[in-house]
């Protein structure tokens, strides 16, 4: 979302981030409403970050649904000032994901569920989409945690790199240099994979 401009979420319009900023501040003070709306707003970003760490539809689900519970829960502890709405909501959406991941190690549950291909590709196509998608999420995975966290929030949750240097505390040259050094990263790693 940028700066101006009316962007349409769901069946209602915001017209500029200073809209967002009413909406938090009246969600701050109790109003569910203004909660819903953003719930609205920043539903989609959220479980696409969460479903693309967890890998699988249901603890996405379930993940993206506990990030919203908490998130109402400790409202009254976000501050306008500091880290934008979006970003405070992904950062408790990666811890989040991260406890069911740690969780799953620990049980040795490796159940998971790839981005699934276009319904209209052949059973080939998508046999191939499905092995495809998943090399590249479990190297992804393997990345250092900035890496990860950079890469993730640029590619499935489609933030700027500005946006990634505020969600993870960094500048934004170095949100763009964690990409980066992660994109090189997987090329040589996949690239690998291919040649053998």
């Amino acid at each position: 979302m940028g700066q101006s401009g009316i962007c349409a979420w769901g069946t209602w319009m915001i017209a500029d981030i200073s809209d967002e900023a009413e909406l938090v501040d009246r969600a701050i003070g109790g109003d569910k409403d203004a909660f819903a709306r953003l719930y609205d707003l920043h539903l989609d970003p959220v479980y696409r970050y969460v479903r693309y760490r967890v890998g699988n539809r249901p603890d996405a689900e379930d993940v993206t649904q506990q990030v919203f519970l908490n998130a109402w829960r400790s409202i009254r502890s976000y501050r306008p000032s500091g880290v934008p709405f979006r970003h405070w909501l992904i950062r408790i959406a990666h811890n989040e994901s991260g406890t069911l991941l740690r969780r799953r190690v620990s049980t040795a549950e490796l159940r998971h569920d790839p981005v699934e291909p276009a319904a209209e590709a052949g059973v080939e196509d998508g046999v191939v989409a499905r092995a495809a998608a998943e090399a590249i999420r479990s190297e992804v995975l393997s990345l250092p945690t900035d890496q990860q966290q950079a890469v993730t929030l640029r590619f499935i949750s489609d933030l700027s790199y500005a946006e990634i240097g505020a969600a993870l505390g960094k500048s934004e040259g170095n949100a763009r240099v964690m990409v980066h050094r992660a994109l090189s990263r997987l090329r040589s790693r996949l690239s690998r994979e291919v040649r053998q």
